[in-house]
């Protein structure tokens, strides 16, 4: 991790619970990541939406496709340039999304009455791939199954931990510290593998805030673990 890649680190694994499978038209098969996840990991990470992050007003074009109507929608998503704060300026980026108010199939033609909210939920989750949200998944390290990079030998990437919501932060500080330290002094990767399983209960009761740090305390461990291995 990075300075440049904070933010996308936080955001870009999903856990497999929030993903599903499916299949269009023509036998194209994908993964999709549920909407709601997105957003709730936001707010996990930057707040409440409308203090340090937000949605402007949609704006919507209706293009008529012959005997087809298709909706596109374009979104502006904003982020305070110091969220932690609320300060500072806002970081504006966008995305589009679009949908089919009227399709044609073999029986005729059929409406979408909820064809705005998808180009909708689309277009929001097209701008905030701009962040990393879910990124391992649109970069190809689900594979319908588990992640690649979540081998029987590699010790679990840390995403079925969130942290607890109201927890003190005070009152956690001591064994958060001893936690960084003992990743830190992880001599390998069995080692950290160890340290994860042992001590991921105790991790879960922690803020989230400090479960966003240790995660990337691990992730950065397990990095300088790896390339050791490798070098």
């Amino acid at each position: 991790m990075t300075a440049n890649t904070e933010i996308w680190d936080k955001l870009k694994r999903v856990p497999p619970e929030h993903l599903k499978g499916f299949q269009r038209a023509g036998g194209f098969k994908g993964t999709a990541i549920k909407p709601m996840w997105t957003i709730h990991r936001m707010t996990e990470v930057f707040g409440p939406v409308g203090k340090a992050w937000g949605v402007d007003m949609p704006t919507f074009q209706i293009v008529n496709a012959g005997d087809e109507i298709l909706v596109y929608c374009t979104v502006g998503v904003w982020l305070m340039s110091n969220p932690e704060s609320n300060f500072g300026f806002k970081c504006q980026f966008y995305g589009v999304g679009g949908d089919k108010v009227r399709a044609m199939f073999g029986s005729g033609p059929r409406n979408d009455d909820e064809a705005f909210k998808k180009a909708y939920t689309d277009a929001l989750t097209n701008a905030l791939k701009m962040l990393g949200a879910g990124a391992d998944v649109h970069m190809g390290l689900w594979n319908g199954s588990k992640y690649i990079d979540e081998t029987p030998d590699s010790p679990p990437v840390m995403v079925s931990v969130a942290g607890t919501a109201g927890a003190s932060k005070a009152a956690a500080r001591p064994e958060y510290d001893a936690l960084v330290k003992a990743i830190r002094n992880a001599a390998s990767v069995n080692a950290l593998k160890d340290w994860y399983q042992a001590n991921v209960k105790a991790i879960d009761e922690m803020p989230p805030d400090f479960v966003d740090e240790l995660r990337v305390e691990y992730n950065d461990r397990l990095s300088e673990l790896k390339r050791g291995l490798a070098a």
